[in-house]
């Protein structure tokens, strides 16, 4: 028969690597939970963009009708030319066109933002597989070190009570890590979503400041060109917000403590009135608007600087806090590794009344003594 020192001494090896197993991956399964939460909360993004892009694809569909009655038809532009109402044809022009290049505008950028969503999607997903597999080793090592315990204890042990008071500080200690664990990856998550939203705003700007150099420009004669680049940095100055805004309202899903943004507005010209109705008081008071984006958008900065300086304070905070129950959980298994061999060593020593005992022949219980 095996002695049940023997057995201790020759699991000893295996055992150690089962718990260091089990220290590497234990935050598998808090990190894995957080990640699902994350993927559904993108799903979700997914799908609002993609019920507005399919509503937007039929306004556009709408306007490009009405707008393209009035700009190819020659007899419409006569009639009301003939009755003395050039202008009211124009206004008329103009509204369509302003309609139409608005709704191109904004399915153009919802395409965009689906786009960027399923990028984050794939990401998120391959990380997933990631934490998928380090559950599986969890649980596998799990599942061995429980075998290789349960072969020596099976159940409640009550003749060493000991065993099974440190066996539920260890499982207890273990939930509170676990509790802990998933602080720390949902504010690391919430950090790392904020300063993705930063970097935003700050290319925002950055297109923002694009736009007004343009803007000078037209003031002082640079015409069409001007108009078309400061309308292209315009356009993914607000393509940055949309991501930005998504990436913040990603957060405030994840954490109540993340804040709504100051309202943020992107100036917006029009085709028509830049290129027929273009001068010098026009360009002025779009040169304004945008100024008033650019204080729109150093607001959302500050806020966001602000938001992101707390989230990385939550976490630090979390991480010390972590430390401590990793710290609690590894003294809980080493007591209870310790306390399990010395119960072995004892009763292969002689020590309780089942000296007697070994691997091939458990101790009896005895009922009613």
């Amino acid at each position: 028969m095996t002695s049940i020192t023997s057995k201790i001494r020759a699991s000893a090896p295996r055992n150690s690597e089962l718990l260091a197993i089990l220290s590497e991956t234990d935050h598998a399964q808090p990190a894995l939970e957080q990640q699902k939460r994350y993927i559904d909360d993108l799903n979700k993004e997914l799908s609002t963009i993609q019920k507005r892009i399919s509503q937007l694809d039929k306004q556009r569909a709408k306007e490009f009708k009405e707008h393209k009655k009035y700009r190819d038809s020659v007899m419409k532009r006569f009639a009301y030319r003939v009755s003395g109402k050039t202008e009211k044809f124009a206004a008329k022009a103009e509204k369509e066109e302003k309609e139409y290049f608005a709704v191109l505008q904004q399915e153009k950028q919802a395409k965009e933002m689906e786009e960027y969503l399923r990028n984050m999607r794939s990401k998120a997903l391959e990380a997933q597989s990631d934490l998928e597999a380090e559950l599986s080793r969890h649980m596998e090592a799990q599942q061995q070190l429980d075998s290789l315990y349960n072969s020596i204890f099976q159940g409640p042990t009550p003749a060493f009570p000991d065993e099974d008071r440190l066996e539920e500080n260890a499982g207890n200690a273990l939930q509170s890590y676990q509790n802990a664990r998933t602080i720390v990856e949902t504010e690391q998550h919430v950090v790392h979503l904020l300063t993705q939203a930063q970097e935003r705003v700050y290319k925002a700007l950055t297109y923002t400041e694009e736009a007004l150099s343009h803007s000078r420009m037209d003031m002082f004669g640079g015409g069409t060109f001007s108009d078309m680049m400061e309308r292209n940095a315009l356009d993914k100055a607000e393509s940055q917000i949309g991501q930005m805004l998504s990436l913040v309202r990603q957060a405030q899903r994840a954490s109540q403590k993340v804040q709504d943004l100051p309202a943020v507005g992107i100036a917006q010209g029009n085709l028509l009135s830049d290129v027929f109705f273009d001068n010098i008081f026009s360009d002025m008071a779009f040169h304004d608007k945008i100024k008033d984006s650019r204080a729109s958008l150093d607001r959302a900065r500050d806020s966001l600087r602000n938001q992101l300086a707390l989230a990385k304070s939550r976490h630090q905070e979390a991480v010390q806090e972590l430390v401590v129950h990793a710290e609690s959980l590894k003294r809980a298994r080493e007591e209870l590794q310790n306390t399990r061999q010395a119960i072995f060593e004892s009763v292969a020593n002689g020590h309780t009344d089942d000296a007697a005992f070994t691997m091939d022949q458990p101790p009896p219980y005895q009922i009613g003594a």
